[in-house]
Parts: structure tokens; C-alpha cells; sequence
């Protein structure tokens, strides 16, 4: 017990913050109410040892609560919840971005020409633990276990058994409760390995960062970066944590995966920001995840692990809840209302019972036999098994789903909101337009660009590796693509003219030159911002000839880079001279063209978006770029068929409330300049009118979102740890077109499922019915629990199955989602269904009653109705592959092989207990003359017989009811 935390929930949060980041430890709940702390630590670590970390963190939380003011900034409590009183992520400790570079070191107590000592940061480690993002823990096997015995279904599976063995009824209870495991370990197995294969697309490496210890520029892993460590940084590299910027060199920072902005960023050390600067604007600051795309630059440590940007959005991710997928609300309704109306016909059951005189042990036992018949036992499996099925489906296509109930949320998708950098773009760039000299023409015409293609290649830090450009940054990546593209090998260039010397890109100078060797000599590249190199230009190349550069010509390339600049896109400028001279920099040059760059929209995106429009799903695009990006890919993509693109900018609807959001967000296309926190907020609001909302993504940034989401589905190749940790599916390859196949597999199943389970309600539905009868003609006629038991096994699982797992209709995808808070089973059918089972039970009632004539009560009478219950059973199935009779066709009764297999079996299983003496004894029937077959089986022959009828003559069921049906059901 800690006596310093009773009733001191502030503290008690404190406490679990500090001792979570201790080394060792993995979870930790302190509990105010109690002054009790839960902790789950490494099995390495001894008790002792835990005592003293315990104790040491109650120490160090007293100190600070009698004199925080006087502790160092780094070693106060941070708060557990990160977020301000309006719900905002709020700064924790001083705001860095508006701090100037004394001041940052002031606060952080180092050094910035020789950083920290090495005890001072061996110090910081142990106070705050390694430089790590907490990783959302993946439930244990036990709890993943008991999920799949949750729901109501189960739990009457289970009460029925617990009647069972009140009542002596042990093989009942045995077989129910068989059935009830047997389900629950499917949907572990099936559940646990997407946990283990999503999982194993976690890289768990520890990269080497440069940080200066000492005086002395040292390598160490990222996980031991401190607070205070002075932070080399260049390009290609990922910042491992928060920084301060010190200097900053023509830096320029992807920070697509924090922001959603996918154009590199410019940083400064120089600027003055405010403290309510967002963080998309903060020129002062790299932060952990980002990557460091050009130039280098120096940084202070400002936050590491938990207490990163990036840790305040897993928070989010944290907190956010996911809504229950649309299957489990609709197999819960369903449950409850087998239930209300299995007590309903327990109570009618009860009443005749007292009416008729019947003892207390009677009633109880056939009360257990009618309970027996309302549960049906096939449910948890058919659901189960084919949503397992389901998922086997979409891991084979590259869809790993984390959570059964997943699958169908995936068909029952209303709206799809699409992340655009990394989604429906590549999140590179790449080169897709270009002016060779002062000619604007198309990529293919080779001849033109070699010029322009051989300077890119020059002035390049770019290299090959398995003959694909890699290192430096994505821009010159792009460039050397382009290279390779018009046919011209880098590496055998650079070796004919090597480079002789470079000018780096700098503050005031917004270009990149080298120096290279040739036959003559030597000559200068150029390549930067189109103002900066036509300055330097006094030639331009037009037609593969050099003649002077006018003023015309320079508005003209001015011109030209503006309508490329409003693509939007980012354009370089390029130019070449001849020159003998290496100390000075480089002049009088020929201007050579200009490269202009975007993210390019990936292949499958536009097929994507059209197909998801076709099936009645709105896309949505929420992205952090500007709008006029975003609208030019929303435009490329065809996100709105063709019409107007309305788009609506982040500050357009930050203070709205939600239900105004809500309202908004049903009538735009796309949200621009959107933080975590408002995607977050743009998925509850779409929620909130009642739609089953998906979200798209791959960066730490849209995590929460993902987490909040139906259905989140992150990128498993290019998308970041945090957002795979969160999401509950994953595309292992970012291929998006196997979205549309997982969005019609979910369709299939839910409308499979609703097969299955109008068939196991209408067959239950009977069961019940006669039931009742029975009890109302005479005592002793009823079925005994074990031969309703039987029945239900054997048409409830195999049958069920066979209709669960049928193809998909062909135009699935072209019927729209079903609406929003629909019973799995709607209002309009149980008349049908109603109808169908009353045909079902006055057939079986008819075998029966033919019994009662030949052999009065018991197991003879009993073994006709089984036989006619069960097969009629059997053979109603053929009529539930389509939900509306009107569209059965005779002759394509037998083509649903799995259905065809499951029904032989099941047949074969019905009748095995007039081959099995041991069974007749269990289930209390005997064996039957060929006359008594006979009739049962000409009985069980009836309800197919009334369906098809019915469908031929397409007789009304109901007069003015109609019958509402989504494609081919």
C-alpha cells in the first residue's frame, strides 16, 4: 500500500507516469481508492528490485509535490492525460517551438558545444527510462479466450446446461456445452494468429542515431536517447525524438506521417513562432517519426518516448473507442429476442402445464426439453466459422484482419474516409512533368531531356542499390528515377565526369552546384529554385542550341514554372556551364529546364474509387495538405464522379460542434489541413448520424482515427508502427484494389449470415411449435431434450454452414450498403418465416399424430416426428438460398456444392439413430416399419413442396407487404 496516493487521483496518475517509463516495467495501475499499485514487470526483475523502483518514484513524487519550483525541468511529474480542459493535446513543460536556441538549452540543462557527460545522461536514462513509443499491448491468450465465449447466444448455450444438470439431463448438458467450446476455440485460433501475423509486420530494429556526448560526436541506439542530448541530423535520417533545432542548413523535413502534409517542410532555427503556433507551422521543431529529407541541421532533445508528439496521438488512439461492429449489435438484438421469446413459450408452456394437472418434476423437464428447442445451438458456430472462413479468404488476398467481427463491418461500410499521402498516394515523389530548355513537352520524348536528364543525374546524392535509387532524399531519389527513365545509367555518368566539388544548398542560397570533370576540363551543374538559377543564367538551351537568354525568355520559364507550381507540384530548375575555373562559384550558365515533382497518386486509387462509388459508399478525402492539393487529387482520383469537389479547410469547422460536424461532414468531399485530433473528430461526427464509418491511413497521425474508426484499415508495407498497432485491418501490401474485394466478401458474409439465421430461427421457430402442440394434445407426447438436442446438431451446424459459406452474388458490389441500424433479420421476414415454420410443424404434427393412431405415446410416435422434424428441416434448406422465394429457380437448388455436402450429411446423421441402438436409447425413439418412414418422409417433403409453389404461382405472402430484397437474395 502507498498511503501518499489515497484518495489523491492526481498523484496516483503521476506515479503510474513516472513508474511507467522505469526500465523493466511493463504496466502499471495505481489505484487511489485503495493506495494499491498493480504492476506487470519483466520476469527477469526480482521483487526487491521492484520495492526500490516503487519506492524511489513515491520519493522522488514527494519531493516534487513539496517543491516542484525548485526541481530541474526534466525531472517534474508530467501529466498522464495530455490534453488541456477544452480536450485539446496540450504542451507538457515549457513550449519549445516559441523558446530561442538559449533558452532551449537553458531549459534542457546541457551544452551545446559539448552536450551531455556520460553519467549525466546514464542518470536521465535510469530517471526516465529508454527512448521507446509504448506499444498498445496485444490482449493475453486467456482473455482472448474468454472474448469468444461472450454475447447472449453463448450465454443461453450455457444457461440451457446449467437446466441440464439441474434436472439430471448430463449428456445434454455435455453435448450443448461441446458445441459452445468447440465454437469459442475457432474463434481463438482463428483470432490469435492475426494477432501474431500482424504483429510480426512490426519492425522492431533499434536504429543509430549521431548525438554528441562529451565534446565527442558518438553512435548510440535511438532507445538511449535523454532528454538534453544534442542531436546530429541529415538527410535520409529519422529523427528518433522532439527536437529543438540549434541550426538548421537548408533542412527541409517529410513530415507526412506526423501531419499528413506531404511536401517537405522548411525548418529554421532563426524564427520567432508564438506558443499557439500548430504544429504543422512550427519551423523550430522536428519531432520523432519524422525524416529529415535535405540538408542538415543540429537539435536538442526536448521529449523522448511517452512524452513525444507522437506519444500524445497513440494516447488519443488510446482512449478512443471503437463502436461494436454491426454483426455483434445485430446478433445481440437477435439473442435478446430468441430469448424474450423462448421465456414467452416457456410461460405459455407453464400455463397448460398447471392447467392439465401436470406434476412439478414434469413440467420441469419438459420446460428443459422447449428451452432446448428456442436455442439454437448452430448460431455461435454459423457466425463464427463463417466470418473465420471469411478472414482465411482475405489473409490469402493480403487483408489481415485482426478481429472476426471485423470482416463483416468491412460490408457493411457506409462511408470511407481516405487518408491521401500514403493512401491514395505513393508517399514519394516522382517526376511528372518537365520543360527541356523552354519546351513543355510530354515525359516520353526521350531525345529532348538528355541534356536536361544528365545534369539531374550530376547534380545528385542520390545512389543505386539493386539498380533503384535509394539514400539522400525522396526529391533526389525522383530525380534519378527520371534518369533512369529516359535510358541513361547514372553510375557509368558520374564515373565519366567525376565530381570535382560541391555547393551545398544554405540559408541565401536555394540551390545545389557541382563541379565535374570533362575532356576540356571541368563544368558546373546547377539545380534549385527556378528564380536562383535564372539569375546565374545567361543562355538558355532551345531546340539543342545555346543562344542568349532574353527577358522574354525568363518570363516565359517563370510562366511555365507557375503552371506547374499550381498542379500542385514542387519545380526544380536546372543549368550547366562550361568553366575552367573551381574557386568561385558558379556563373554565366546555360539554363537547361525545369523537373516538376508530386506525390503521385497510386495506380489502383482511381479504380478504387470508382468501384466504391458504385457500391453506394461515399469517399471521403481527409488529408493535412492544402486544399488546392488535395482538391487536385481529389479531381485525379474521381472521388466525386466527375462533379464539383467541395472541400472545406480546417479552420472552416474547428469550433463547430459535433452535431453541426456532423452535418457538414455528409456534404463535403474533402477536409484539408486536418490535425489528428480533427480527423478523429470528422469520424465520431460521421459516426453520430448513424453511419458505419471506415478510415484509411499509415502515419502516426491518423491513429486516433483508425483506433475511433468501424472499421480502420491501415497500410501494412509503408504505413507506420503505431498506425498497424491501432488499426483492426491491415493491407499487407498497400494494394488497394483488394479493398473492394474485402468490402464484397463482408457484404457476402453479412447477407450469408442473415441466410443462415432466418433458416436456424424459422427451423427453431418449429421445434417450438410443436412443442406446444404436443404438450397441448396429451401428456407424454412430448420430444425428450436429447432428441431435440439432437435435431438441432444435426440441422442447425453442417446446414447452416453450407448456406454461410456461399460465393458472393455477382453484383454485389453494385447494390448499396444496407441502412444503418437494420436487424440482421428484418421486421418483414418473420411473417415469411413465421409461415414457413407453421408449415414445417404442421407437417412433422402430421407424422405425428399418424403415430399417436398406430402406436399411442411413446418412442415409436416420438421416432416418426424426429424423422419428419429433421428431414423437413433438411430439405427446407435448398429454399434459403434465396431469402424471397419469387427469386428461386428450381433448377439451381443443388449448385451450392458446400450446402450439397452438408446436407448429405446431415441426413446421414438424422439417421443414424435408427441404426445405433445405444442413440434410440438416448434420444428415446425406436426403430420404424418401411410404412412409418414412408409417411415421415413424405411429411418432411412438404414445406420444399409449399415454397416452390409458391414461388411458381409468386403468390403474396402478405397483400400489401413488399418484399424488399438487395440484389439476388
Amino acid at each position: 500500500m502507498v498511503p501518499e496516493i489515497i484518495d489523491r487521483p492526481e498523484h496516483a496518475a503521476a506515479l503510474e507516469h513516472v513508474l511507467s517509463a522505469a526500465p523493466g516495467i511493463r504496466r502499471i495501475k495505481a489505484r487511489s481508492v485503495t493506495g494499491s499499485i498493480i504492476l506487470d514487470a519483466d520476469p527477469v526483475m526480482d521483487i526487491d528490485t521492484l520495492r526500490s523502483a516503487v519506492a524511489r518514484a513515491v520519493s522522488d513524487q514527494k519531493s516534487h509535490n513539496s517543491g516542484a519550483a525548485g526541481k530541474p525541468r526534466y525531472a517534474q511529474a508530467r501529466r498522464s492525460d495530455p490534453r488541456d480542459n477544452n480536450g485539446r493535446l496540450a504542451p507538457d513543460g515549457p513550449v519549445w517551438h516559441a523558446l530561442s536556441v538559449d533558452e532551449a538549452i537553458a531549459g534542457t540543462e546541457t551544452q551545446a558545444a559539448h552536450g551531455l557527460t556520460r553519467e549525466e545522461a546514464d542518470r536521465r536514462l535510469r530517471s526516465h527510462g529508454p527512448n521507446v513509443l509504448p506499444h498498445e499491448s496485444s490482449p493475453t491468450n486467456l482473455e482472448l479466450l474468454l472474448k469468444q465465449f461472450q454475447g447472449l447466444p453463448v450465454m443461453m448455450l450455457v444457461g440451457s446446461s446449467v437446466v441440464s444438470l439441474a434436472t439430471g439431463g448430463i449428456a445434454d448438458a455435455v453435448a450443448t456445452l461441446s458445441v459452445v467450446a468447440a465454437n469459442g476455440v475457432l474463434g481463438f485460433v482463428t483470432e490469435g494468429q492475426a494477432e501474431r501475423t500482424i504483429h510480426a509486420l512490426t519492425d522492431q530494429s533499434d536504429q543509430q542515431v549521431h548525438v554528441l556526448r562529451g565534446g565527442r560526436t558518438v553512435s548510440i541506439p535511438a532507445s538511449q536517447l535523454v532528454f538534453g542530448d544534442i542531436l546530429t541530423l541529415k538527410a535520409g535520417v529519422r529523427v528518433p525524438a522532439d527536437g529543438r533545432l540549434l541550426a538548421a542548413e537548408d533542412l527541409m523535413v517529410d513530415e507526412s506521417a506526423l501531419t499528413g502534409e506531404s511536401m517537405p517542410v522548411a525548418k529554421s532555427d532563426a524564427v520567432k513562432l508564438s506558443a499557439e503556433t500548430p504544429i504543422v507551422e512550427r519551423k523550430t521543431m522536428v519531432y520523432a517519426g519524422t525524416i529529415i529529407a535535405e540538408g542538415t541541421g543540429q537539435a536538442v532533445v526536448v521529449a523522448t518516448g511517452r512524452r513525444t508528439e507522437a506519444a500524445k496521438l497513440q494516447y488519443l488512439s488510446d482512449t478512443a473507442e471503437r463502436p461494436k461492429a454491426p454483426v455483434e449489435a445485430e446478433l445481440d438484438r437477435l439473442g435478446s429476442r430468441l430469448a424474450m421469446a423462448s421465456l414467452a413459450a416457456c410461460g405459455v408452456f407453464a400455463g397448460v402445464g398447471i392447467l392439465r394437472g401436470y406434476s412439478l418434476a414434469v413440467m420441469l423437464k419438459d420446460a428443459l426439453a422447449l428451452a432446448v428447442a428456442a436455442v439454437p445451438e448452430g448460431l455461435p458456430m454459423v457466425a463464427t466459422s463463417t466470418l473465420s472462413v471469411g478472414l482465411r479468404k482475405m489473409e490469402r488476398k493480403g487483408i489481415l484482419i485482426r478481429q472476426l467481427s471485423a470482416v463483416e463491418s468491412m460490408g457493411a461500410l457506409q462511408v470511407l474516409c481516405l487518408d491521401k499521402t500514403g493512401t491514395l498516394t505513393q508517399n514519394r515523389m516522382a517526376v511528372v512533368e518537365a520543360v527541356a530548355g523552354l519546351s513543355h513537352v510530354p515525359l516520353e520524348r526521350t531525345a529532348a531531356f538528355t541534356v536536361l536528364a544528365e545534369v539531374a543525374a550530376l547534380n545528385n546524392d542520390s545512389q543505386l542499390e539493386n539498380g533503384r535509387p535509394a539514400g539522400s532524399s525522396q526529391t533526389e531519389q525522383a530525380l534519378l528515377d527520371f534518369v533512369l527513365s529516359q535510358g541513361i545509367d547514372p553510375e557509368d555518368l558520374r564515373a565519366r565526369h567525376s565530381r570535382l566539388k560541391t555547393l551545398d544548398r544554405k540559408a541565401g542560397q536555394p540551390f545545389m552546384g557541382t563541379c565535374h570533370q570533362s575532356k576540356t576540363g571541368s563544368f558546373w551543374t546547377l539545380k534549385g529554385s527556378p528564380e536562383a538559377v535564372l539569375r546565374r543564367c545567361s543562355h538558355v538551351l532551345d531546340d539543342g542550341q545555346t543562344r542568349p537568354l532574353t527577358e522574354e525568355d525568363r518570363n516565359r520559364v517563370m510562366a511555365l514554372n507557375d503552371d506547374l507550381a499550381g498542379r500542385p507540384s514542387r519545380v526544380l530548375a536546372f543549368a550547366r556551364a562550361e568553366t575552367g575555373d573551381l574557386s568561385g562559384d558558379p556563373g554565366n550558365m546555360t539554363f537547361t529546364g525545369l523537373l516538376a515533382m508530386v506525390d503521385p497518386v497510386r495506380p489502383s486509387a482511381a479504380t478504387l474509387i470508382a468501384r466504391i462509388r458504385q457500391a453506394g459508399i461515399q469517399p471521403v478525402l481527409i488529408t493535412g495538405d492544402q486544399a488546392p492539393t488535395a482538391a487536385a487529387v481529389a479531381r485525379e482520383v474521381g472521388l466525386t464522379g466527375g462533379g464539383p469537389v467541395r472541400v472545406i479547410d480546417s479552420t472552416e469547422f474547428a469550433h463547430l460542434p459535433p452535431e453541426l460536424l456532423a452535418g457538414l461532414a455528409r456534404e463535403t468531399h474533402v477536409f484539408a489541413r486536418v490535425a489528428s485530433h480533427q480527423k478523429l473528430a470528422i469520424v465520431k461526427a460521421l459516426q453520430a448520424s448513424g453511419r458505419v464509418v471506415a478510415m484509411t491511413g499509415d502515419g502516426v497521425n491518423d491513429a486516433p482515427a483508425l483506433a475511433a474508426a468501424d472499421v480502420g484499415i491501415a497500410m501494412g508495407e509503408s504505413g507506420t508502427e503505431l498506425a498497424r498497432d491501432v488499426a483492426n485491418v491491415v493491407i499487407r501490401d498497400d494494394n488497394l484494389a483488394t479493398l473492394v474485394e474485402a468490402i464484397a466478401e463482408g457484404r457476402a458474409i453479412h447477407r450469408n449470415i442473415r441466410r443462415s439465421l432466418e433458416y436456424l430461427v424459422t427451423t427453431n421457430m418449429s421445434e417450438i411449435a410443436v412443442s406446444i402442440l404436443e404438450a397441448l394434445h396429451g401428456p407424454g407426447e412430448l420430444e425428450t431434450p436429447m432428441e431435440l438436442l439432437w435435431i438441432n446438431l444435426v440441422t442447425d451446424v453442417l446446414p447452416g454452414l453450407g448456406l454461410a459459406l456461399a460465393e458472393p452474388d455477382p453484383d454485389i458490389m453494385e447494390q448499396p450498403p444496407r441502412e444503418a441500424g437494420e436487424n440482421i433479420i428484418p421486421a418483414r421476414d418473420f411473417k415469411r418465416m413465421a409461415t414457413d415454420s407453421g408449415v414445417i410443424a404442421a407437417s412433422a404434427m402430421a407424422a405425428h399424430l399418424v403415430g399417436l393412431a398406430r402406436y399411442g405415446p411413446g418412442p415409436e410416435t416420438r421416432g416418426m416426428t424426429f424423422l419428419a422434424l429433421s428431414q423437413a428441416q433438411l430439405l427446407y434448406t435448398l429454399v434459403c438460398q434465396r431469402t424471397d422465394p419469387r427469386k428461386l429457380k428450381p433448377g439451381a437448388l443443388l449448385e451450392n456444392r458446400t450446402l450439397d455436402l452438408a446436407l448429405l450429411v446431415s441426413s446421414a446423421l438424422g439417421a443414424l439413430p435408427f441404426f445405433s441402438p445405444g442413440l434410440r436409447r438416448l434420444l428415446g425413439i425406436a426403430p420404424l416399419a418401411k410404412g412409418d418412414v414412408a409417411v415421415a418422409l413424405s411429411a418432411a417433403a412438404v414445406p420444399l413442396a409449399s415454397v416452390l409453389v409458391r414461388r411458381s404461382l409468386k403468390i403474396e405472402l402478405f397483400p400489401g407487404v413488399i418484399v424488399k430484397e438487395v440484389g439476388n437474395a
